[in-house]
């Protein structure tokens, strides 16, 4: 499915979309095989996109808050917005933003999109938030709420698997989710990325899923990406928001980049009480709107894109499709 389509994206197509990517692969099992053995193009993420209503007002927030701070800014060109097989986004305001370390493979973008009535986060397929390394997350805590964030997760140790992992969890003005995780003990009982900064860039990026089989199908055979082990999970959080009961757990899945640290995260949203993820007319979805992953090897990527892709950042090329569960995801060419 292309980003032309999503503006009709329904609950039956998103289900059916994410079914048929198993069927075509379980199809095909000699094709998926040597794809299999082929290397991974997917090198990591980097950029991460998120649609507010108010960009200055967000970027002043995410300055206070986390420590980000500005690397350019402009508005939507034309040629990006069709890219992105978004029209209505051309002429919106954005601002690109890095973490304190400088880490130069990795930067937020915030852009401006309109207030979706009724939209809340963690209710809807697609991207739901975006988890960043820190030093110390109790500290990270008493600087997000002083900028005005909303504190869903407080600080506490990940789990008593992995004790020594403490995460937290942060609403910001566009609905979107960002969580923050620390190795409080220097055991890196879940080999975590090390930080140089307060806090540092992104490490996983989580997509609600329908179909949680059909996603991991897509980003393997499509994308060739290497997959982790489905586990279940109580995520207090998505049961709160979906109204389901917190004693009661869902699938989970991952999907990796090559570099260390670049992971997706597939979470088995229940059917009947999740959906498509609403937006303006033209425009990007609200909250995390986009995540955009690296590849060294552009042209092995059989995917249906957008828009041809095209230079617009002033290095590789980069062009934009809609995953299984109604993602949006650019994919740029490492040069």
């Amino acid at each position: 499915m292309s980003a032309k389509d999503t503006s009709n994206l329904t609950r039956r197509g998103v289900i059916a979309g994410a079914g048929a990517v198993t069927v075509l692969t379980s199809l095909s099992s000699s094709a998926g095989a040597e794809a299999i053995e082929q290397k991974n193009p997917i090198l990591g993420h980097a950029i991460a996109t998120i649609g507010v209503p108010d960009v200055a007002a967000a970027q002043a927030m995410y300055e206070a808050g986390i420590g980000l701070y500005e690397v350019n800014k402009g508005t939507v060109s034309k040629g990006v917005s069709e890219s992105w097989g978004a029209p209505a986004m051309a002429g919106r305001p954005w601002v690109m933003m890095r973490c304190e370390s400088g880490d130069p493979t990795f930067r937020i973008r915030i852009v401006q999109v309109d207030p979706v009535p009724g939209y809340h986060a963690m209710t809807t397929w697609g991207l739901n938030a975006i988890e960043m390394i820190s030093e110390d997350i109790y500290a990270v805590n008493e600087r997000v709420l002083s900028a005005g964030f909303d504190v869903i997760g407080e600080p506490r140790p990940l789990s008593e698997a992995y004790a020594s992992v403490h995460a937290m969890q942060v609403r910001g003005p566009g609905e979107e989710l960002f969580y923050y995780a620390s190795d409080m003990t220097g055991e890196n009982e879940f080999d975590l990325i090390r930080p140089k900064s307060p806090v540092d860039r992104i490490f996983n990026a989580v997509v609600g899923t329908p179909n949680i089989r059909g996603s991991r199908a897509f980003y393997k055979h499509v994308l060739r990406m290497k997959l982790g082990n489905v586990q279940e999970f109580k995520v207090r959080m998505v049961s709160d928001a979906l109204g389901y009961d917190r004693d009661t757990a869902i699938e989970m899945g991952s999907a990796k980049g090559r570099w260390a640290g670049s992971s997706i995260e597939f979470d088995a949203y229940p059917i009947g009480l999740s959906g498509p993820r609403p937006r303006a007319p033209g425009q990007l979805p609200p909250g995390v709107s986009m995540m955009s992953l690296t590849t060294d090897d552009f042209d092995s990527l059989d995917v249906s894109y957008a828009a041809a892709p095209a230079v617009l950042y002033g290095g590789g090329r980069a062009a934009t499709f809609v995953g299984p569960s109604g993602e949006w995801v650019e994919i740029i060419e490492d040069v």
